[in-house]
């Protein structure tokens, strides 16, 4: 597997870091999470014996221990552990690490080779890096929610936890680079991930139309500002989505709807003529549409080689032949829990795919393998489980 002998810290939480260090662990990295005794991380609550859908989903392929890193006899242990590995993800606020004596630089002094991840709502530094930073606060203070709705409605989240999952990507994609940066001259760094940056690193066209225009887009829906045809359109039993992107699949656009007028008239000869007389040509091509099904539509425009697919409600998601062929749904045992189903990982692999290989660790499953890999007896494991300082499974 592309990542086999890569070793892991996770001192993360929620999402955002934890879900960096789960892709990593589908690609064949050892991944050991490091929780709190007794509670563990907060996505176990959201079910009440401790194994949420939510965490088993992203915190498959780890190795769980239970440490108070709060005792400095357990801060000692996980900075031990810190000393050999090849990456370590964190997402306390900024200054709490170093607090616990496990900061970065503690960390490198011991292992001047790490690739040291801090995954946070703002950063390491700046006026706003005190602050607790989740996934609709980002949302928010990004930009996104702005552009998100209606005309007239208030500023809209974007479904999912879009803002985790972004600084998570990207901490991924950095932390492999910085990895490739250690294989070439030996040196670790620290990388500084933020989920307010990497929600705005989502936006790089509004933000080039933003400076070029100086003007604040709209809130516009499911339209696209720059072009049109280019929304969702209402259908004779649901929603179609359709992009035309030149004035060639235009042409072939009104021959499938079979509005000759509406290729010829010069109201809608140009996609700026078009982007003037929008609601015009909504109300046009909503007409002919409402004649058909959904499914009959993106036949249609599939033959054409006009860009459209359907709006989906949920669980229709996944009936679509195409994510059945890719493979992106997939289901674990999962103790604690029973049969999971989750997402797969998302990248295709012709020599080295991604698998999972274990479930999800319940709190404390692997803390006395992992200890006994730094060399401690059971006796000593056992006086740190009776002290409080680790749990045992």
């Amino acid at each position: 597997m592309m990542l086999d002998g890569i070793r892991i810290l996770d001192l993360s939480r929620v999402i955002a870091g934890p879900y960096c260090a789960t892709l990593m662990a589908d690609l064949g990295a050892d991944v050991v999470k490091v929780e709190r005794p007794g509670r563990g991380d907060d996505l176990r609550a959201w079910r009440g014996d401790g194994m949420s859908a939510t965490f088993a989903a992203i915190n498959r392929n780890k190795r769980g221990i239970a440490v108070d890193l709060q005792h400095p006899e357990g801060a000692r242990l996980v900075l031990e552990l810190a000393r050999r590995v090849d990456v370590l993800v964190e997402n306390f606020l900024p200054g709490v690490a170093d607090r616990l004596g496990l900061g970065y630089q503690a960390v490198s002094a011991a292992n001047p080779s790490v690739v040291y991840a801090s995954v946070t709502g703002f950063g390491q530094t700046g006026p706003h890096a005190r602050r607790a930073g989740y996934n609709t606060i980002a949302q928010g203070m990004s930009g996104i929610m702005a552009l998100t709705g209606t005309p007239g409605s208030p500023p809209t989240k974007v479904g999912g936890s879009v803002a985790d999952l972004a600084a998570g990507f990207l901490a991924f994609g950095a932390v492999n680079a910085a990895l490739v940066h250690r294989l070439r001259t030996g040196q670790g760094q620290h990388l500084d991930v933020s989920l307010l940056a990497s929600t705005l690193a989502l936006l790089p066209d509004p933000v080039a139309h933003y400076f070029d225009s100086g003007k604040r887009p709209p809130r516009l829906g499911n339209r696209n500002p720059n072009l049109t045809p280019a929304e969702a359109f209402r259908t004779k039993d649901g929603w179609v989505q359709v992009v035309i992107m030149n004035p060639d699949q235009y042409g072939r656009f009104c021959n499938v709807l079979g509005d000759e007028q509406l290729a010829t008239d010069p109201k809608f000869a140009t996609n700026d003529s078009r982007l003037a007389h929008h609601d015009e040509l909504k109300a046009r091509i909503e007409a002919a549409l409402g004649g058909a099904t959904t499914a009959e539509w993106v036949s249609r425009f599939e033959a054409a080689q006009v860009a459209a697919g359907p709006i989906y409600e949920f669980d229709e998601v996944f009936e679509d032949p195409q994510v059945r062929h890719l493979g992106l749904v997939t289901e674990i045992d999962q103790p604690g829990y029973g049969k999971a189903k989750m997402l797969a990982f998302p990248v295709r692999a012709s020599a080295t795919p991604a698998t999972i290989r274990r479930p999800a660790p319940r709190l404390g499953e692997h803390t006395a393998e992992v200890l006994g890999e730094l060399g401690l007896s059971r006796v000593e494991i056992e006086r740190l489980a009776a002290a409080g300082i680790v749990a045992l499974a």
